[in-house]
């Protein structure tokens, strides 16, 4: 049975806590030396509030009485690489060119990933424009860290942050990459799961139904299923490696099982481990050999979970995650952070998001076992807190927190009895997010004691949280309203747009690529265009209303709550024409992302993630608190940075339209 996860802290803490606190009134006078920003990804103001109301979260009614406490409206779209790239910048999306997780190229509809791209020179390049605020702060000295903010890998830097400066100048930028951050095969995490048992793809994921065959292997989302055969308890199995002129290397370790003991041991090179059913290992290298034309060596870390030894194996490998100490892409500035981080704490996390949900949804693990792994990552990411505090000496420490998103994603059927993907027997995870909320409240409670009485604390979130119950394929609404339309041969359950032959372009208006966006097949920037520039506007207005008339069968609720159009500047060869704000509840389905339609228009989300917030901007803000008092005026994540600047009395570029969260 799950039970709550915060780390317990001696009685010398808690005074440690309750001294911080006690000492620690509203400032509103002259700033410190010192401003932690805590980025909770996902965290709700209504969750949050209720719970304070409840007394389960003492240090922040504790921050919200001694500051205050809003709401943070958030971008529009609201999903995570947006809204934290509006954070970074002090911009909205059309001018810092973030829209979606997923853009496509208008020449070839080929979807791609927002944040980075690789360029002609085969060199990844983040693709956010406008100037990050930690830039400005080191071109008036003062010393910032940036940890693991999304939306920032390759890590950005000045471009003279660290010239003829030694390491530990006070005026360098320190930042680390967070969401964005590939695994060492490029994605976003591929775990890999051994089995010799039966394996079958879950129905709610592409490829439901499929079974794997003895021996084979079986790509799902955001995973790879191997099929395992042994012989005489033992075998060779491979572990996938990255592509390297043109040609995937791997490698190999042996496993022996001992089904009596329920215990495996693994060799991989010179390491070897020993993990009964049920255990995690420790982090171990994965060496893929000397790169080419180097002496250096190629290499990654991973841990391996042995889900059962009888009556068959079960093994787990997290996704092969860039090895800190030896990173093969950039994942710091300097790049010396980061090695200087894995020695004082060891290996740890790397990709972006570190909670696998794939591998929950692919059935590879079960809700205790996502959340003991959630568990792990968190415990990593509250030491490399300890740690930034312990030398954060002067100037501003940004620190993000991933967990809460990922569990609110996951959990939400089990928390909430009237989700359609509720059952009966997730009765002993229903309390998950709310423990993960106190465990935030912990967290924060150990950071202001590490702060002290003279330093300055924001508090903020980059979108809330709702139910995910219905999901809407979008390409599918179109061919049924006559905007997209199929070729005859093809059903909508077949479809997918950028199949060669599935769609007539020629008699195509609109399709719909990402969470949130809906293209114009635009003559002059769509390969295949249909409409004329001077017929945009009406079309775009028809699309906008039908879409806000449109009404669920299942019970008449509207499903779209606001229609965005982006502002006429933005680069129209990127933006989408319009932005869809869907109603809570609602959420484009995945199929829709990736351009693929489905018989139903609409129908119930049974999968595990079962929680969203890519929903219309006003129906998820995000959270505020601070140790000085607020303004009692509305604040946007855009508002941030410029208070940041001012913080230290810099003024902010034109670009910036924001204002000062904070009371004279």
């Amino acid at each position: 049975m799950y039970s709550p996860r915060p780390l317990p802290m001696p009685n010398t803490a808690l005074v440690i806590v309750l001294i911080g606190l006690l000492s620690w009134g509203c400032r509103s006078g002259p700033p410190s030396d010192r401003l932690l920003v805590l980025g909770i990804d996902g965290m709700d103001p209504q969750i949050l509030r209720t719970l304070m109301t409840e007394g389960r979260m003492p240090h922040f009614e504790a921050l919200a009485q001694r500051g205050g406490f809003a709401p943070l409206q958030t971008s529009a779209p609201p999903q995570s690489p947006v809204a934290w790239s509006s954070f970074i910048t002090g911009l909205d999306p059309q001018d810092h060119g973030i829209f979606d997780f997923v853009h496509r190229d208008p020449a070839s509809l080929t979807p791609f990933l927002s944040t980075a791209r690789r360029g002609e020179s085969g060199q990844l390049a983040l693709q956010r424009r406008g100037q990050p605020f930690w830039e400005i702060l080191d071109e008036h000295d003062i010393p910032t860290t940036i940890f693991k903010v999304p939306a920032n890998f390759p890590p950005s830097q000045s471009a003279e942050s660290f010239a003829d400066l030694p390491f530990f100048c006070p005026c360098a930028v320190r930042s680390f990459s967070g969401m964005g951050t590939p695994d060492m095969l490029g994605t976003y995490g591929t775990f890999t799961y051994y089995t010799e048992g039966p394996y079958t793809v879950p129905a709610h994921l592409e490829g439901g139904g499929t079974s794997l065959v003895a021996g084979g292997e079986l790509a799902v989302p955001g995973g790879k299923i191997i099929g395992v055969q042994l012989e005489n308890g033992w075998a060779q199995l491979p572990i996938h490696g990255p592509m390297l002129d043109e040609e995937s290397v791997q490698t190999h370790f042996a496993i022996y099982l001992d089904r009596q003991h329920r215990t495996a041991e693994i060799v991989l090179g010179q390491q070897r481990l020993v993990l009964q059913s049920g255990e995690w290992s420790p982090w171990i290298t994965i060496d893929y050999g000397r790169k080419p034309y180097s002496l250096e060596r190629l290499q990654g870390i991973a841990r391996f979970y042995l889900r059962a030894a009888v009556p068959s194996l079960q093994l787990y490998l997290t996704p092969v995650n860039i090895h800190p100490g030896n990173p093969a892409m950039p994942i710091s500035t300097p790049p010396e952070a980061s090695e200087e981080l894995h020695q004082a704490l060891g290996p740890h996390y790397t990709q972006g998001m570190p909670d696998d949900t794939k591998a929950l949804e692919a059935g590879v693990f079960d809700y205790g076992e996502f959340l003991r792994q959630d568990a792990l990552a968190f415990a990593e990411r509250r030491r490399q807190l300890r740690y930034e505090l312990g030398r954060f000496a002067a100037g501003v420490l940004f620190f993000y927190v991933h967990s809460l998103d990922q569990v609110c994603h996951m959990l939400w059927r089990a928390w909430a009895p009237d989700h359609p993907g509720h059952r009966a027997e997730f009765a002993p995870y229903q309390q998950a997010i709310a423990d993960q909320y106190v465990a935030m409240d912990d967290l924060l409670g150990e950071a202001v004691a590490m702060l002290g009485p003279d330093a300055d604390i924001i508090v903020l979130s980059d979108h809330g949280f709702a139910a995910y119950e219905r999901s809407f394929n979008l390409n599918s609404w179109l061919a049924r309203e006559g905007y997209l339309a199929l070729a005859p041969q093809v059903s909508l359950d077949q479809a997918h747009i950028l199949n060669e032959g599935h769609v007539r372009w020629e008699q195509t208006r609109a399709y719909g690529l990402g969470l949130n966006a809906l293209y114009l097949n635009l003559k002059g920037r769509e390969q295949h265009g249909t409409v004329r520039p001077e017929a945009r506007e009406s079309l775009l207005s028809e699309l906008s209303q039908n879409l806000l008339g449109l009404r669920d069968p299942a019970d008449g609720r509207q499903v779209i709550k606001k229609v965005y159009r982006p502002d006429p500047g933005a680069d129209l060869d990127l933006a989408p024409d319009l932005i869809i704000g869907y109603a809570r509840g609602y959420r484009a389905s995945g199929a829709t992302a990736i351009g693929q339609l489905e018989s139903a228009v609409l129908q119930d989300n049974l999968s595990p993630w079962s929680g969203d917030h890519c929903m219309a901007a006003e129906e998820v803000p995000g959270v505020l608190l601070s140790n000085k008092a607020l303004k009692p005026i509305p604040h946007h994540l855009r508002d941030i940075p410029v208070s940041i600047l001012a913080y230290y009395g810099v003024a902010p570029p034109t670009a910036m339209s924001g204002h000062s969260i904070w009371e004279e």
